[in-house]
């Protein structure tokens, strides 16, 4: 029986303008889930053991890994790999931990941000020591996303979108990622259901720009997975 959650996810779908594939994506996803949900946890519970042994005060990632390692070992066994938000190195740690690449590239602003640039500081602080035993695996930048598409020269097979989550900034990141994505690769959209999906009173989010760029880019895209927390779009042509 499906929660009222799921119906709720729907309706936040429907108003912020999303196209028939996502529901679909969406809605088979829900459907397989009570077959996938003991590996779903053992997978999450790896990666929280793992974290147990570094410096972090969140752990919004370790729910996605089994969704990660599935998709991402169906469709490379090496890969370019870059992140759009890095805090405190999770989601890094995570790649660098468990798949073979061949670069891999995060970007923050850190403590270069105006505000909470203490907390900011002791964040950076932790990224740094938690990625300490993959130093020659990784390179980052503490710069705004914006800055750092300008200057890249590189492109990518795997793109991690979780900076600022404004409805603008997120149309930016996904187009200018977009640019860089090879073709066969895959951008990862973390909080495609963002704010309060029960009054559904939040405009400054990320899934109208994510829905937005999906229906102006359907033909050159495939969705393959639509979860409760990220969507996953792959490069076709």
């Amino acid at each position: 029986m499906l929660s009222s959650n799921f119906y709720y996810r729907l309706n936040y779908q429907f108003k912020n303008g999303a196209i028939y594939p996502i529901f679909i994506g969406f809605i088979k996803d829900r459907l397989m889930h009570p077959f996938l949900s003991s590996k779903k946890k053992r997978s999450k519970i790896k990666h929280q053991n793992f974290l147990n042994t570094k410096r972090t005060s969140t752990d919004y990632f370790s729910i996605n890994t089994y969704y990660w390692s599935s998709i991402l070992n169906k469709n490379f066994k090496k890969f370019s790999y870059l992140e759009i938000g890095s805090w405190e190195g999770n989601s890094a740690l995570y790649i660098l931990k468990n798949h073979s690449t061949k670069n891999v590239v995060c970007v923050d602003l850190w403590d270069k941000a105006k505000s909470f640039k203490k907390l900011n500081k002791k964040n950076f602080n932790n990224f740094v020591n938690n990625l300490k035993n993959f130093k020659n695996r990784y390179s980052y930048f503490k710069m705004t996303s914006d800055l750092f598409f300008l200057k890249n020269k590189q492109f990518f097979d795997v793109i991690y979108i979780d900076g600022w989550h404004g409805t603008i900034q997120v149309a930016k990141d996904i187009s200018n990622s977009w640019k860089i994505l090879n073709i066969g690769g895959i951008i990862i959209c973390d909080d495609y259901f963002y704010g309060d999906i029960y009054k559904n009173s939040d405009k400054n989010i990320p899934a109208p720009a994510i829905n937005r760029f999906i229906k102006k880019n359907k033909k050159k895209l495939k969705i393959i997975c639509v979860n409760n927390n990220q969507i996953f779009l792959k490069k076709i042509k």
